[in-house]
């Protein structure tokens, strides 16, 4: 079934109009017509079953009723990232929306080779928001990842979270002493905070700067992994520690 996703406050009753987005992508792409079933998804958890009842600019369609509710997502992760060169930020978004991260913080630091301009900040935050849409569409995911625009590295040091368990995480090729297997009761923490490099990875000035910030660093290893493999790696160990998986 194909889903797509609308704002509730559109919601009148029965009555949805979805946004010029994704009517676009049903009319011209999918080429759907009136009458045909869609599921709908409220980017709040929920998922409902739906029947297109007019085409135009802002397909209109009838909500049928509830099909399923998300009944958790577990332990938050967020996931600050370098920012990375060329297509490999996308597939970085991608894959954490797939492995259920809940906040990803793109941050641009000294080493990342895609560095982005005033101009380039707001098309790149928007289409990572498009891709992480998209997986969360084809993983069945209900509750879309928040994805923040793109920040210093000072900034991002910055990023707090309310919760004070708050577990933080800063994975660096040059740790030699701390793997995640030395993290007692690392499955305690009430959530996570990851941080990986761009891939040039993070000087040693940044790393007193994130230890100064409450950053612990751990390693993934002896081998030095592509930076996309190393995010989509610690990711999925942490999710599986943690419980989430």
């Amino acid at each position: 079934m194909r889903r797509f996703f609308f704002d509730p406050s559109k919601r009148s009753g029965d009555t949805v109009f979805l946004s010029e987005e994704e009517s676009r992508h049903i009319v011209k792409v999918l080429r759907l017509k009136a009458g045909d079933a869609i599921d709908l998804l409220d980017g709040l958890g929920a998922m409902y079953h739906a029947i297109i009842t007019n085409i135009g600019r802002q397909v209109e369609v009838y909500v049928e009723g509830l099909v399923a509710r998300e009944a958790g997502v577990g332990k938050p992760v967020w996931v600050w990232q370098g920012i990375l060169k060329g297509d490999k930020m996308d597939t970085v978004v991608q894959k954490c929306t797939e492995l259920g991260v809940t906040r990803m913080i793109p941050f641009q630091s000294s080493r990342c080779q895609g560095k982005l301009n005033q101009m380039q900040g707001p098309k790149k935050h928007e289409r990572w928001q498009r891709i992480g849409i998209a997986a969360c569409k084809q993983c069945l995911r209900l509750q879309p990842i928040q994805i923040d625009t793109p920040l210093t590295y000072p900034e991002s040091l910055n990023t707090k979270s309310d919760d004070n368990g708050m577990l933080r995480l800063l994975f660096w090729e040059e740790e030699k002493n701390t793997h995640l297997h030395d993290l007692a009761n690392i499955d305690k923490a009430s959530s996570y905070a990851l941080m990986l490099g761009p891939e040039g990875g993070i000087t040693r000035e940044e790393i007193e700067l994130a230890r100064l910030a409450g950053w612990r660093t751990v390693s993934l290893g002896d081998r030095i992994l592509r930076a996309e493999t190393a995010t989509i790696s610690a990711v999925s160990i942490v999710q599986y520690l943690s419980g989430n998986l």
